[in-house]
C-alpha cells in the first residue's frame, strides 16, 4: 500500500493534502459527530408523542446521511490528491458518527469538556480522528514499499473508543468523591459518627431531614477477642481490645422483636453487615426524638437513653425493628437504620457506640471515606 500523503519530487508531502486533512478531521468531523445525537432526539421525540411508527422513517434518513457525508469527505480528499480518499474519509466519518454514540450509551458520565453532549462529543470526536490521522501519516513516512495506509489509523480510533467507558467510570468515580466530600465539608450541623473499630464509613448522602453515612462492618463483632481485621470507625480508631466488646441488649428490646426479615432466633448466626448513620437537622430534631411514632404501623419504645422504633403491622412481635434514636446532646439526634439482615442486639449495641464529631475530624471522616 502507498502512503497517505502524496509528495512533492523533492520527497515532501504536499501542503494541500496535509491542510485538508487537518480541515476534515478538526472542522467536518466535530459537524459529523452532532449528527447521530440531533438524530437521537428527533426518535425520541416521535417516540414520545405516540409516533412510534413514524419513527421508523428516520434509519433511511441516518443511513442517507451517514452515505452522504462520507462522499462528501472523500471528495473533498480526492480533489486534495490524499492517496486513500476513501479509506481516509471511512475513517474519519466513522470515528466521528461513533464517538456520541460511545459516549452517549456507554460513557455517560465522561464530559472533560464544559457542555453537555453535543460540545463534548464534537470535541473528543475532532482530537480521536486527528489522532487517527496523524498517526496514519507517520507511519506512511517510512521508506519501503508496503505501507500500513490506514490501518494505524483504525487502531488508534478503535483504542480511544474503547478507552470511553473506563474514563467515564474514573471520570464518576471521582465526581462522587468530591460530592461526597462537600456534602461533608458543607453540612452546616453536627454529624454523628460510629466509634467502633470494627465499622468503616464507606459512603455519605444529604438526604431529607439530615446527612446520613453508610458504614460496614470490618470485622466480625461477635468476635469477642477482636482477631479480625478491625479496619477503622473514622478518625483515630484504634485497634480492637477486650475492652471493646459490645453491651448486650438491654432488656425492654428482645431479639424477637425484631420480626421477621431483621435478625434471627439465634443471634449468633448473623454477621455484621451495614447500617447507616442518620445525623438530624434542626428542623428534624425540632419534630422531637419520637417522631413519626404516632403514624400507623409505627410503634416506639424506650430502652435506657434510646427510642427504639418498629415498623409494620401487629405490634413489636410482628413489626420490623428499623431505627434507633439516641439523643448525644441537648441539641443533637442521631439514628441508626440497618440495612438487610442485622441482629437486634447488634443493631442496639452499635448505637450504644455513637458519638458527636471532633473539632476537626470532618477531614479525616472524609478521607476515610474516599479511600475506603
Amino acid at each position: 500500500m502507498d502512503g497517505v500523503l502524496t509528495r512533492t519530487p523533492t520527497g515532501r508531502p504536499r501542503a494541500a493534502a496535509v491542510g485538508a486533512i487537518l480541515i476534515l478531521c478538526l472542522v467536518a468531523a466535530p459537524l459529523i459527530s452532532l449528527f447521530p445525537v440531533a438524530l437521537w432526539e428527533v426518535t425520541q421525540g416521535l417516540v414520545l408523542d405516540g409516533l412510534g411508527l413514524e419513527a421508523m422513517l428516520i434509519a433511511p434518513v441516518a443511513v442517507g446521511g451517514m452515505l452522504l457525508m462520507f462522499l462528501a469527505s472523500a471528495s473533498w480528499l480526492r480533489w486534495a490528491r490524499v492517496t486513500h480518499p476513501a479509506s481516509c474519509a471511512a475513517l474519519v466519518t466513522g470515528t466521528a458518527l461513533a464517538t456520541p454514540v460511545v459516549m452517549g450509551f456507554l460513557a455517560p458520565a465522561l464530559r472533560p469538556f464544559p457542555g453537555g453532549l453535543y460540545v463534548n462529543s464534537a470535541v473528543v470526536s475532532a482530537l480521536a480522528a486527528t489522532v487517527a490521522m496523524g498517526v496514519c501519516v507517520l507511519f506512511s513516512r517510512r521508506a519501503g514499499r508496503r505501507q500500513p495506509g490506514v490501518l494505524p489509523g483504525v487502531a488508534v480510533a478503535a483504542a480511544a473508543l474503547l478507552v470511553l467507558p473506563l474514563a467515564s467510570e474514573h471520570m464518576r468515580d471521582r465526581s462522587t468523591e468530591q460530592r461526597s466530600l462537600a456534602q461533608i465539608q458543607d453540612f452546616g450541623y453536627p454529624i454523628a459518627v460510629l466509634d467502633h473499630p470494627s465499622w468503616v464509613p464507606v459512603r455519605v448522602h444529604e438526604v431529607h431531614g439530615g446527612l446520613r453515612i453508610t458504614y460496614t462492618s470490618g470485622q466480625d463483632l461477635d468476635d469477642p477477642d477482636g482477631t479480625g481485621d478491625p479496619g477503622t470507625s473514622g478518625p483515630g480508631a484504634a485497634p480492637a481490645t477486650g475492652d471493646d466488646i459490645l453491651p448486650a441488649l438491654p432488656a425492654p428490646v428482645t431479639a424477637g422483636a425484631a420480626g421477621p426479615g431483621v435478625g434471627s432466633e439465634n443471634p449468633e448466626e448473623v454477621r455484621p453487615g451495614t447500617l447507616h448513620v442518620l445525623s438530624w437537622t434542626p428542623e428534624r430534631m425540632a419534630e422531637g426524638i419520637r417522631s413519626g411514632c404516632d403514624f400507623p404501623g409505627v410503634e416506639c419504645s424506650e430502652a435506657d437513653s434510646f427510642v427504639v422504633v418498629h415498623r409494620g403491622m401487629g405490634g413489636q412481635a410482628g413489626a420490623r425493628l428499623s431505627e434507633v434514636r439516641a439523643q448525644l446532646g441537648d441539641d443533637i439526634i442521631a439514628s441508626v437504620h440497618p440495612v438487610g439482615a442485622i441482629s437486634p442486639d447488634l443493631l442496639f449495641a452499635v448505637a450504644q457506640t455513637l458519638r458527636v464529631e471532633r473539632p476537626g475530624e470532618r477531614g479525616l471522616l472524609a478521607e476515610s471515606i474516599l479511600h475506603s
